[in-house]
């Protein structure tokens, strides 16, 4: 079942395009959005844990993070198609 999953790093972790190689790259990242700095929205059947293991494998153990995973229990201000994918877990069609 895709769940829907936050992660939060610090600069130490890299740069943006560095963790969107890595999301691309993944075999359990189903497919991901970010508009906010240091926070992609993750989709993906795995758990916290094993996404994780799989960033800290590429990156390796420099930085902080936090991979958690997000309830229908949210509200904030965002992009429509930001509030879409995290209803929907997938990207809004063209």
């Amino acid at each position: 079942m895709r769940k829907l999953y936050l992660l939060i790093y610090n600069d130490f972790m890299g740069d943006r395009e560095l963790l969107k190689r890595w999301a691309d790259n993944s075999s359990i990242v189903i497919t991901w959005r970010y508009d906010l700095p240091h926070c992609f929205y993750l989709v993906s059947e795995a758990s916290a844990s094993e996404l994780s293991e799989d960033l800290k494998s590429i990156l390796g153990a420099k930085g902080k993070f936090l991979i958690t995973e997000v309830s229908e229990n949210r509200q904030g201000w965002l992009p429509a198609d930001t509030w879409y994918f995290l209803r929907n877990k997938k990207t809004k069609p063209k």
